[in-house]
């Protein structure tokens, strides 16, 4: 990304989608690609560039280089990504705040279409990390487990907060709890917030890693029919 910084500030021009998802790490976006977008009456033997008739009227600035602003360059992805990485890119900037529902909601692109109506429109609440992504795009692989339920907070009888697990299926008595690569911390807290909600709701848990998700997709997703198939069979 260096040489995409440095070959924006020369030129004056604006790094493309794909450059500026990249320099913002948005999840999704592969390091393939990328160009900054300069007048056509440029050079255009300098490399990392690419000629444009008329440039992006409407630009950020990050650090001193203009980019374009996080709802187009989400737009733009859709004609340079795939569904799965699409989704990806989407669940990120939704997180972040970084695009509305309404915005999205206004794009017809296929991929646009596709997406939506696979994570089940634009009223499910967005996905809280890359890991959780992954897995919610990797149960859909298998029709017959049932989708998940996104962050529903759980309260105990008095109506304190308890726990807002990863990913649930209240009507299974099951959730789902996602172990990224957290800070040192981070097993302690995630088994003492396991116990109490377990103790408040009676569910089943399940747990996952990255590596689990990532790197042996198939293992995961038969562990994961099998966890919920008991509780379903009568």
């Amino acid at each position: 990304m260096d040489i995409l910084r440095a070959t924006g500030l020369v030129t004056g021009g604006v790094l493309d989608a794909v450059a500026t998802a990249q320099l913002l790490e948005w999840d999704g976006v592969e390091r393939w690609g990328p160009h900054v977008l300069v007048a056509k009456a440029s050079s255009g033997k300098r490399g990392w560039t690419r000629r444009v008739t008329e440039l992006p009227g409407e630009t950020v600035e990050v650090g001193q280089v203009q980019c374009l602003p996080a709802p187009e360059t989400l737009r733009q992805l859709a004609s340079v990504l795939d569904d799965t990485h699409w989704e990806q890119a989407l669940e990120y900037c939704l997180r972040k705040q970084l695009v509305t529902t309404s915005e999205v909601g206004e794009w017809h692109h296929p991929v646009v279409r596709r997406v939506v109506k696979a994570r089940g429109g634009l009223l499910v609440p967005p996905t809280e990390s890359l890991l959780e992504t992954l897995a919610v795009q990797l149960i859909r692989q298998n029709p017959s487990i049932p989708a998940p339920t996104r962050q529903l907070t759980i309260y105990d009888a008095d109506g304190n907060f308890v726990a807002r697990p990863d990913l649930c299926w209240p009507e299974l008595g099951l959730f789902l709890e996602l172990d990224g690569q957290g800070h040192k911390d981070q097993p302690v807290y995630d088994a003492n917030r396991q116990t109490r909600l377990t103790i408040v709701t009676g569910w089943r848990c399940g747990r996952l890693t990255w590596d689990e998700v990532h790197d042996f997709p198939e293992a995961t997703l038969r562990n994961i029919a099998r966890l919920v198939t008991p509780i379903t069979v009568s």
